[in-house]
C-alpha cells in the first residue's frame, strides 16, 4: 500500500517536486553544491510530509483537486527554492583588511589568498516570479472551478439516470396483501443497534468492540440488517487483537427477531490500522482510476455463504468541477477476512450477492441534483430564480443519506432507496412525487403524485400526536400499497428504541380518524386499517380466507369507525366498518350475527354487511 500512496502523493505534488528538483539542479550547475543538497533534502522532506498528510486526509483525487494541489505545492516549492537561491558574500571574518578611503574608512573585503568571489546566483527572482504566478493561477483556478460548477449544474442534473412517470401506478411500492405481498419492515436501524448492543455481552472481549451502523440487504431471500463489530477506537486495543470476531444479522421484518451473531475472523475493517484499514486500502487501489470514492464509511455486506465484504461506491467527477457525474458509477469490494480487493468499473459485472452497489449518500445526491437543478442552477438557487419544477427531498423522515432523507425498501427481490419529494417551500406538506433508486444499478425512477398525499414527516407528526399519551416516538415512515391505497406505515418506538406499535395513515388523508389505524403488530393494524374502508373489493380479495360466520356476540369494542367484536366459542377478533355498515354501530353483547369475513391469523375483516338477527 505504501507504493500506491507514493504514486498518489506524486500525483498531487508533481509540480512542487519538479520545482524543487529544478532549483537544486540549477544551484548545482552554478557551483552551489551545499545549497543544492540542502534544497534537495528539503524537497524530499516536504514530499514525505505531504505523503503523511494525504495518508490521513485522503483528499478527493478529482481533476480539480489535483490541479489545485499541484498549483499550491508548486507555489510553496518556488518560495523555498528562492530562499535557497538568494545571494550574498560569504566572508571569513577572521581574515580581512581595511584600506583607507575617502573618509578614512573602506568596506571590508575578504583578502584570503585564493578566495573566490561570492555573488548572487541570480535564481531568486525567477523563482519568486514563479511563486507569484502560481499563487495567481491558484486563485484563477478556484474561481474557474466554482463558476464551472454553476454553469454545468443543469447538464449534470439532466445527465442523472432518472426515468420519470406521470403517475404512481407502476411505482415499486411494497405491497401488503395479494400475490406480491411484502412483509412490512418492523425494525428501525435504531432498534437493531439497541438490540445488538444488548447482545454484545455474549461476545468474547465485548469491551473491545463497538457497533455503530447497520446495513439493509437481502440474504436468503429476506430483507435483513447486518451490523458488523469494529474496534472501539483504541490503537493499542487494535495492536492487541488485530481482528474482530464477526457480525450480527437481524431479520428486518419480524418484531420478535433477535440478533444472531456470525463468527468470522475479520482483519480488514474501517477502524483497523496500517495495511488492514479497509477505507485506505480501497482509496489506494482506486485513486488513480478516474473514479472518486464517496466520503461515507465503507459498509459491510455479506455473500450468500456468509462471507463478509466491505463495499464502497465510486463516481466520476464532471469535467473540471467537483460535481458528481451520475452516469458513471463503480463499486469496490474488500474481503474482510482475506483482504482480497475487487474493483468493478461496470456495475453489470458485480457479483450476484452484492445487493447494494450504490450507497445511500450517492442515491441521495443524485436525486437532490436532479430534483433541484435540472432546469438550471439559477432557477433553483439564484436570487429571484423562478424555481420552475424545483423539488427537494423530505429530510428527517428516512434512515440514511443526506439529512436522513432515504429509506431502503425491498420490492421483487431488489433493494430500492425510497424518497419523497416536495416543494422547496417549507410551508408546504404535500408530496409532489416519489423516487426509487435501484441500489444495484444506480438508476432512479420518479413517480409523480397526482392525488393529495402528505409528506412522510407530516405522517410522523400525526402518528406522534395519536400516541401522545404514550410518549413513544415515530420512526421510519415507509410508503406501502395496501389494497391499492398508498399508505404511510410508521413504527412507534419507546425511549429505549424498542418497537411498540404501528400507525397506518392513508397518504391522501389528513390524519382524520377515518384514515388512520393503529395496532400493536402488523396484523392488528392492518385489520383495523382495512376496516376503515369496509367492503372495498380490493381489500376483500386480499384480507384472508373467505368464511361464512354465525354466532352470538360476547364482547364489543368501538374505536373510531371500526367496530370489533368477539363471538362465543370463537377466538377470532372480527372488525367491521361502521362507515360502510352504519347499523354495525349498534351491535351489542348477546346479538346473533350472520356475516362473511376474510379470516387470517386470528383476525377477521368483515366483507359486506352484518345481518343482526336480534336487532329489529
Amino acid at each position: 500500500m505504501l507504493g500506491l500512496f507514493l504514486g498518489i502523493t506524486l500525483r498531487f505534488t508533481a509540480a512542487g517536486v519538479a520545482v524543487g528538483l529544478i532549483g537544486a539542479i540549477a544551484l548545482a550547475v552554478r557551483h552551489r553544491a551545499g545549497r543544492a543538497w540542502r534544497l534537495a533534502v528539503t524537497t524530499v522532506l516536504l514530499f514525505a510530509l505531504m505523503l503523511a498528510l494525504i495518508y490521513f486526509a485522503l483528499p478527493e483525487p478529482s481533476l480539480a483537486t489535483t490541479v489545485l494541489w499541484n498549483l499550491l505545492t508548486g507555489t510553496v516549492a518556488a518560495l523555498i527554492t528562492a530562499s535557497f537561491a538568494g545571494g550574498g558574500a560569504k566572508i571569513d571574518w577572521t581574515k580581512f583588511a581595511t584600506a583607507a578611503g575617502k573618509h578614512g574608512k573602506a568596506p571590508r573585503q575578504d583578502v584570503t589568498p585564493g578566495a573566490k568571489s561570492h555573488k548572487p546566483t541570480g535564481l531568486a527572482k525567477p523563482f519568486l516570479r514563479l511563486a507569484g504566478a502560481g499563487f495567481v493561477l491558484s486563485l484563477i483556478a478556484m474561481a474557474v472551478f466554482a463558476i464551472m460548477g454553476v454553469v454545468d449544474a443543469k447538464q449534470v442534473a439532466n445527465n442523472a439516470p432518472v426515468i420519470s412517470y406521470q403517475s404512481t401506478t407502476k411505482a415499486p411500492l411494497p405491497v401488503v396483501g395479494g400475490k406480491k405481498a411484502q412483509a412490512p419492515v418492523v425494525n428501525a436501524p435504531a432498534t437493531v443497534l439497541t438490540q445488538v448492543n444488548n447482545s454484545l455481552s455474549n461476545i468474547p472481549n465485548a469491551n473491545v468492540y463497538a457497533v455503530d451502523h447497520v446495513r439493509a440487504q437481502i440474504n436468503g431471500g429476506k430483507l435483513v440488517y447486518v451490523a458488523p463489530l469494529d474496534f472501539d477506537g483504541s490503537f493499542f486495543r487494535y495492536l492487541r487483537y488485530k481482528q474482530v470476531d464477526g457480525y450480527f444479522k437481524v431479520d428486518a421484518t419480524s418484531k420478535s427477531a433477535s440478533p444472531r451473531f456470525v463468527k468470522k475472523a475479520m482483519r480488514y475493517t474501517p477502524a483497523a490500522y496500517f495495511g488492514q484499514d479497509a477505507r485506505r486500502l480501497m482509496y489506494a487501489a482506486t485513486a488513480t482510476s478516474g473514479y472518486v470514492m464517496m466520503s461515507n464509511t465503507p459498509q459491510l455486506e455479506i455473500a450468500e455463504d456468509g462471507t463478509p465484504y466491505y463495499v464502497a461506491t465510486l463516481v466520476r467527477r464532471y469535467g473540471v468541477t467537483n460535481r458528481q457525474d451520475f452516469r458513471h458509477k463503480a463499486v469496490v469490494t474488500l474481503n474482510a477476512e482475506s483482504g482480497q480487493l475487487h474493483f468493478y468499473r461496470n456495475l453489470a459485472q458485480k457479483p450476484d450477492w452484492l445487493d447494494v452497489a450504490i450507497d445511500p449518500t450517492t442515491a441521495s445526491s443524485q436525486v437532490a441534483a436532479w430534483g433541484a437543478e435540472r432546469n438550471g442552477w439559477w432557477n433553483a438557487n439564484g436570487w429571484g430564480g423562478a424555481r420552475n419544477g424545483v423539488m427537494v427531498a423530505v429530510t428527517g423522515a428516512g434512515t440514511e443519506g443526506h439529512d436522513n432523507d432515504v429509506t431502503p425498501v425491498m420490492y421483487d427481490g431488489q433493494i430500492y432507496y425510497q424518497q419523497s419529494l416536495t416543494s422547496a417551500k417549507s410551508a408546504q406538506t404535500s408530496v409532489m412525487g416519489y423516487t426509487f433508486t435501484d441500489a444495484a444499478t444506480g438508476k432512479t425512477y420518479y413517480y409523480r403524485e397526482t392525488h393529495d398525499a402528505m409528506t412522510p414527516d407530516r405522517a410522523q407528526k400525526l402518528a406522534k400526536d395519536m400516541m401522545k399519551q404514550t410518549g413513544w416516538k415515530p420512526k421510519m415512515p415507509m410508503l406501502y400499497r395496501i389494497d391499492g391505497r398508498p399508505t404511510w406505515v410508521v413504527s412507534m418506538l419507546d425511549s429505549s428504541d424498542a418497537f411498540r406499535s404501528y400507525v397506518y395513515l392513508l397518504a391522501s388523508g389528513n390524519g382524520t380518524q377515518s384514515t388512520v389505524a393503529t395496532g400493536s403488530d402488523a396484523d392488528a393494524a392492518l385489520t383495523a386499517y382495512r376496516a376503515l374502508f369496509g367492503s372495498d373489493p380490493t381489500a376483500a380479495a386480499t384480507a384472508g380466507k373467505k368464511t361464512k360466520v354465525q354466532g352470538t356476540v360476547n364482547r364489543v369494542s368501538l374505536s373510531g369507525d371500526a367496530m370489533s367484536f368477539l363471538l362465543d366459542d370463537d377466538p377470532v377478533v372480527y372488525t367491521v366498518s361502521v362507515k360502510t355498515d352504519p347499523r354495525a354501530r349498534f351491535i351489542m353483547a348477546g346479538d346473533k350475527l350472520t356475516f362473511t369475513a376474510r379470516v387470517a391469523k386470528g383476525l377477521g375483516s368483515v366483507a359486506g354487511k352484518v345481518t343482526n338477527g336480534t336487532l329489529k
